[in-house]
Parts: structure tokens; C-alpha cells; sequence
């Protein structure tokens, strides 16, 4: 099946799946979506998409269909809607972002029913899916990559499209991404924790890390974030945390440090949210706490 004159459809038409929606009618693409909001389907139809009625409509009217919702609702779509309809002719890609050994498993029976199945979570925020320059980290068969690559290179980076292996590896790569973006901030705000609760006071500490608070640099960020008061807000992606140690205990292998901060902050109040909206607790916050301090 070649792309030519396929309807794509896409499930999830939030912050980043409005964006990769937008993308494709752009290109020329017959696109069809669905999302539980109403008024994220009528601004699909208003920049040139259709409406679907449910996640079943989409399914009976695409050739390929693409799904951008939160990691542990694409699962219960996977399991509830998509594999009981989907047809042998079709090609199912995940862009959502979800545990490695569900994506092997949900990928699987997408297999075994004759589809074709990708999973090919993004990376680079609402500004990056909506304009068409995002990461993408695939993984499953070569050849249905490659069928599908034109659209790939229509939401994303082109050079930042990433052929990752079989199905799951997608998921992989993408934990790698976020990280080595992500976890070394950790690292650094539990170094500044440690000088500023010991009794240093942050020009000081600063001077220790032998950084200037405007320079280029990680810590002069954070340093920033400190001064204004916002560095309690910072996310940490800590609702996919539990995704990553669930393939380390899946594949037999530790991750200490990040099974130390998560047990650490899981049981934290939830008072901040990442970009997706999901609650989390905030790292600093509870560094900053005294021991036994609720």
C-alpha cells in the first residue's frame, strides 16, 4: 500500500496531535480526526481535515491511523477500540508515548491480526508539532517505516527522524532523548539543594559550581529559575518515569539513580503538572524539605 490516495486518520487531537494533524492537510493529506474534546475535531475541519465521530469511525474510514494520546489511555485504546476493529490492510502508528514492553506487546497483536504497527513516539512540545519540526524515534518493521517516512518527514525534523529497530525500540530511544535532557537537571538541582540547605547562599554557591549566573550554562539556568521563584514548578516528565523502570525491570537490568529519586518524590504531593497537564511533584520542592517533613 502506497500513500497515494490513503486516508490518514489520528486519534488525539490535543496539544501536540492537533499540531501533526494541521501538518499533514497542509502537505495534502485526506485527514480525518477524532478527539473526546469537540472543539479540537472542529479546528481539524477548519483547517481542512474531516470529522470522525469515534474512534471506530476513524478506524472504519482510514487506510492508516495514527494515535497521539497520553501513554496509559493509547493502551486502553489499543486494548478496547483499535485491535477488535482493525483490519489486515491497515497501518497502526503510535506516536503517544508509552512503556516498551506494552508497545512490544500491544504491537504483537497488531501483528498477528495482519496490520502494520509502528510506534513512533515525538519529541520537541506543542511548538515543535505545530510547526512540523518535531523528533521521532521509530520502531518496528523496516519496511513499513519506510512506507511511512513521507509522512514522518511532514511532521518532523527530517533529520531528526529516527529509524530506532523493532517494535518498542521507538519507546527506547525516546527514553534515551528525554534523559539525557532531562535527568542531569536532577542531578544539578540536587548538587544546588545540598550547598543551599547546608548553609550557603546562592552567590556563594554559585561561585563553588565556578559558574556566573549569566553564562551559558545549565546551572546559571537553574540559577535563574531560583532567584524567580519558578524552579519549583520545573517538570521532570516524572509521570513516564515509572515507563522506564518498567522496561529496566522488563530487560533485567538497574537504573539506581532513577529508582532513588522516584521512590524519593512518588508519594509526594502533587503540585506542579508537566506540559501535558499530568500532575507531578515537584523535585525541588521536596529536596528543599527537612527530613520528615511531610
Amino acid at each position: 500500500m502506497g500513500l497515494s490516495g490513503c486516508t490518514i486518520g489520528i486519534i488525539g487531537l490535543g496539544q501536540m496531535g492537533s499540531g501533526i494533524a494541521a501538518n499533514l492537510v497542509r502537505a495534502g493529506h485526506s485527514v480525518i480526526g477524532y478527539d473526546l474534546k469537540a472543539d479540537a475535531v472542529d479546528r481539524l475541519v477548519q483547517a481542512g481535515g474531516s470529522a470522525g465521530s469515534s474512534g471506530e469511525d476513524i478506524i472504519a474510514r482510514s487506510n492508516i491511523v495514527l494515535i497521539s494520546v497520553e501513554g496509559r489511555a493509547s493502551i486502553t485504546l489499543a486494548d478496547d477500540v483499535l485491535l477488535p476493529h482493525a483490519r489486515p490492510d491497515q497501518i497502526f502508528i503510535d506516536h503517544s508515548t508509552v512503556p516498551a514492553p506494552e508497545t512490544r506487546r500491544i504491537g504483537k497483536l497488531f501483528v498477528e491480526k495482519g496490520c502494520g504497527y509502528l510506534d513512533a513516539p515525538v519529541s520537541g512540545g506543542v511548538g515543535g508539532a505545530a510547526a512540523g519540526t518535531l523528533r521521532i524515534f521509530v520502531g518496528g518493521d523496516r519496511a513499513t517505516a519506510q512506507q511511512c517516512w513521507p509522512l514522518f518527514e511532514v511532521i518532523g525534523n527530517p533529520e531528526k527522524v529516527v529509524y530506532s529497530g523493532p517494535i518498542g525500540m521507538g519507546q527506547v530511544a525516546k527514553v534515551v532523548q528525554q534523559l539525557t535532557t532531562r535527568f542531569p537537571d536532577v542531578a544539578r538541582i540536587e548538587v544546588m539543594s545540598f550547598g543551599l540547605r547546608a548553609g550557603l547562599d546562592l552567590e556563594t554557591l554559585m561561585r563553588a559550581l565556578d559558574i556566573s549566573p549569566d553564562a551559558q550554562d545549565p546551572y546559571a539556568r537553574l540559577c535563574k529559575a531560583v532567584q524567580s521563584g519558578d524552579i519549583g514548578r520545573f517538570s521532570y516528565e516524572f509521570a513516564e518515569w515509572a515507563y522506564y523502570l518498567e522496561e529496566a525491570a522488563v530487560k533485567g537490568f538497574r537504573m539506581p539513580m532513577l529508582e532513588a529519586m522516584y521512590a524519593f518524590c512518588k508519594d509526594a504531593e502533587r503540585t506542579t503538572a508537566d506540559a501535558l497537564g499530568r500532575p507531578e511533584p515537584s523535585v525541588w520542592n521536596e529536596l528543599m524539605k527537612s527530613k520528615g517533613e511531610a
